[in-house]
């Protein structure tokens, strides 16, 4: 069972969804594939982002937001986006949470946060930037509920 699951509703850039395989891979997440993609699942570039870590990856491309919907648990949804009023560190998360991020260039629709209006969360920006790159802002988000939700890293050394 994954620890945590990541979703990318229509992701556009396959760099930014390497990275985040690579990152959902280092902290036994599951990668869920919001269709349609801007890009497709052999891409090279999608390969070269996670390296040699896409073959140890959990994860799944599903054709609709409706159809990954029957797959989780909504009261355990956070929707990462940049139109949250609470800071993505403010609240509780516990393992199995969905953590939701929209696409590169036009984020989660108005119809997906109404949905979850009190489940919305954003990570506090100062200065003039509009967003953070979609794979930094995703390890922001993954590595604060995987903190919570452990105590001392587990660390080999």
């Amino acid at each position: 069972m994954p620890r945590f699951n990541v979703v990318l509703f229509e992701p556009e850039i396959p760099q930014n969804t390497g990275n985040i395989g690579r990152t959902c891979v280092a902290l036994n997440a599951k990668l869920w594939l919001v269709r349609p993609m801007g890009f497709r699942l052999e891409d090279k570039q999608l390969q070269r982002a996670g390296l040699d870590y896409w073959q140890h990856l959990d994860w799944e491309a599903v054709d609709s937001w409706d159809v990954l919907l029957g797959s989780m648990d909504v009261s355990r949804v956070f929707l990462f986006t940049k139109f949250a009023t609470q800071s993505y560190s403010k609240v509780s998360y516990a393992l199995g949470d969905w953590l939701v991020f929209g696409s590169e260039s036009r984020g989660l629709p108005q119809s997906i946060r109404d949905t979850f209006a009190n489940q919305c969360v954003g990570l506090p920006m100062i200065g003039p930037v509009r967003s953070l790159n979609l794979s930094v802002a995703a390890g922001v988000a993954l590595f604060e509920a995987h903190r919570q939700c452990e105590s001392p890293l587990d660390s080999d050394s």
